[in-house]
């Protein structure tokens, strides 16, 4: 690969095309392409993706069902500025990064409710919906917290849903190596101004390696009730997974098992006034158990760890249009409880766990998050700009300090022409630390109750092109980061300790490129479409070189995504190939059969996932196989990732 220096000049070069090709034309008027109809929430009041003065990825439900994935993080890691490190396939468990950042620091929403876990990050991407019944997926890459509140520090990913306006019927079976099975249904009804989205999946596997098995069920209802002042929006969600943990935490202890429930209800209101008012109420419970040792324990291991995680919130967003623009003025409260045996503070009175003898939860904590978004965007003309100021108080941090801080943002864009926008953002963000972080206490791990607030504040300039068989993208950034929490650790110890590193600054590159030749040479193309992305990263930190990251620096250096589809031989027989070549920054600490440890640096791996489908009436059929070439990597950790994995399925899906 080249030097960071020399992809810095590439994206000068990209820019400057860029640039050079809007000067082709005479044009000043802005064209609406078939992407102008989504709208993107990448501020408090949505715009159109033409008008978006940041990097967002929309993945429609279309493609989300055409990839070569059966689970969110498969889809994640298809997207070049997202780190995607899974501990389990097909959505057992995974680290989502964006940008460099840790896993902690990318925000998870659920059609815009916050998703994050306050125990950990490790668990933020376990929702209550599998992916088919997913409308989009968006992803947007860079600071979000005068958006969406604390957390969204690197970036952040709304999965979306949405039930349609038609009765429709879809099933889905699927089977594959490792005694792997999945079954799906999804129904869609509409009777008069009600719409009922239901989708339940069930998915399992006997494991790739040993202590790798799963079992995975999910049930999800979104619906969508129409009244003369507006519209309800009501879901309701419960995921149940175990999961054989071979060394996801720690290497020393392949016998690993974990048990996670998720419970979730929200319910929204949109009005039809010019003045949109838009509150919203949720509660998402989690019940985590982690167990060392599966089975045949050591004499000293007495009990597993279990944790009670509620987060419940309420939030309101306004939208006021004036012929200055759109004002948005919106209100987040959020409470973060926990009950455990390890993690918070000691409690007065234990309290008993339901269906486990001898084990109460002994600890706790509590803790509220409040925030006032102020955000005013204008379009004029050829030009945008969103800004905004997210003020938060957080009582735990409250403990050590006033709690209280503004983060504040900016958001422009100008159009060269129909085709080329030239944008530039400076947005600042903050991350709380977990329960993890602040009190796990382990066998290879020690909290850290005095840990402060991550903090960044990113700058980032860039130029998209928007045609109707092209759209590209490049942009530069550099964040700029203090207090940044990482488990760290000597060489020489055993244990890992979460600190605040004093400073640790990212840059990095971004390029994407959809090329659509359908548009171009019509439905009769064999080649569909091919898509190229890249991120570069470059880390500086000012912690002790001597210092073992377990997770800050461990970032990409570099990632390059590569999707092709086309037609093979019939027009209803397709392939899809995905290609993520990923070379990773660091270290991980690597065990021989006697347990002596040793540091190894992370080698650079390129995977090759690919689907053949073939669509005929309402019937779907699909073989697919994840990393054909049997690439050997370690993408996290000690933990070998699955080699070369075959699947193969039917759908069915029936408009009634």
């Amino acid at each position: 690969m080249k030097t960071f220096l020399q992809f810095h000049c590439s994206f000068i070069f990209v820019l400057l095309s860029l640039v050079g090709y809007a000067q082709e034309s005479d044009s000043t008027k802005l064209s609406e392409y078939y992407l102008d109809e989504v709208t993107i929430n990448s501020g408090r009041v949505p715009q159109t993706f033409s008008e978006q003065a940041r990097i967002v990825t929309y993945i429609p439900q279309e493609e989300l069902q055409a990839m070569p994935a059966q689970s969110f993080d498969q889809v994640l890691g298809y997207v070049a500025g997202v780190d995607m490190r899974s501990r389990g396939p097909m959505g057992v468990q995974g680290d989502v990064s964006i940008r460099g950042g840790s896993f902690d620091q990318s925000l998870i929403l659920l059609n815009g409710i916050n998703m994050n876990n306050p125990q950990t990050g490790h668990l933020n991407l376990f929702l209550p919906v599998d992916l088919e019944a997913a409308y989009a997926v968006e992803v947007l890459e860079g600071p979000a917290s005068r958006v969406f509140g604390a957390n969204a520090f690197t970036g952040a990913i709304n999965v979306q849903t949405k039930p349609l306006d038609k009765n429709n019927i879809y099933a889905h079976v699927m089977a594959g190596e490792y005694g792997l099975q999945k079954y799906t249904g999804r129904v869609n009804l509409t009777s008069g101004k009600t719409r009922h989205l239901i989708t339940g999946s069930y998915k399992k596997s006997d494991g790739y390696i040993d202590n790798t098995d799963f079992e995975d069920v999910t049930f999800y209802y979104h619906g969508s009730y129409d009244v003369k002042q507006g519209t309800f929006d009501l879901t309701a969600g419960i995921s149940d997974k175990g999961f054989g943990a071979n060394s996801f935490y720690t290497p020393l202890y392949p016998n690993q098992y974990e048990r996670n429930k998720l419970y979730h209800g929200s319910l929204r209101f949109t009005n039809n006034g010019k003045i949109k008012v838009s509150p919203t109420v949720y509660w998402n419970r989690t019940y985590d158990r982690f167990e060392l040792y599966r089975d045949n324990p050591a004499s000293w291991y007495t009990n597993h760890n279990y944790h009670q995680m509620d987060a419940m919130g309420f939030n309101l967003n306004t939208i006021i249009p004036s012929k200055f623009g759109k004002t948005s003025i919106g209100f987040d409260a959020r409470y973060e409880g926990i009950l455990s045996n390890v993690l918070g503070e000691d409690l007065d009175d234990p309290v008993s766990i339901d269906g486990v003898d001898n084990t109460a939860y002994t600890k706790g904590k509590d803790r509220f998050n409040y925030s006032l978004f102020l955000e005013h965007n204008v379009v004029w003309k050829k030009f945008t700009a969103s800004a905004g100021l997210m003020f938060n108080y957080n009582t735990q941090l409250a403990e050590s300090s006033d709690g209280f801080d503004v983060f504040p943002g900016l958001d422009i864009s100008y159009a060269l022409n129909e085709s080329v926008r030239l944008f530039g953002t400076a947005n600042t963000a903050m991350r709380i630390p977990t329960y993890t972080d602040l009190y796990y206490q382990g066998p290879t791990n020690i909290g850290n109750p005095d840990l402060k607030e991550e903090r960044a504040t990113t700058y980032e300039a860039g130029a998209k092109l928007d045609r109707k068989w092209i759209h590209a993208s490049a942009s530069y950034f550099i964040r700029y980061g203090k207090n940044i929490i990482d488990w760290v650790k000597y060489p020489s110890e055993d244990k890992w300790q979460a600190q605040n590193l004093t400073e640790l600054n990212t840059q990095g590159i971004t390029l994407n490129t959809v090329f659509n030749f359908e548009q171009v040479l019509g439905k009769q193309s064999t080649l569909k479409s091919v898509t190229v992305n890249y991120l570069g990263l470059k880390v500086d930190k000012s912690a002790a070189d001597s210092l073992v990251s377990n997770y800050a620096l461990d970032h990409l250096n570099h990632k390059v995504t590569v999707g092709i589809k086309h037609k093979v031989f019939l027009d209803n027989l397709i392939a899809d190939w995905k290609l993520v070549y990923q070379d990773r920054n660091g270290s991980y600490t690597a065990y021989d059969a006697d347990f002596n440890p040793s540091e190894t640096e992370y080698k650079p791996f390129t995977t090759v996932d690919l689907r053949l489908s073939y669509q005929y009436k309402m019937m779907y059929f699909y073989t697919e196989a994840s990393n054909i070439f049997n690439q050997e990597y370690y993408d996290f950790g000690n933990i070998p990732q699955p080699g070369r994995w075959f699947r193969a399925g039917i759908k069915m899906n029936l408009d009634l």
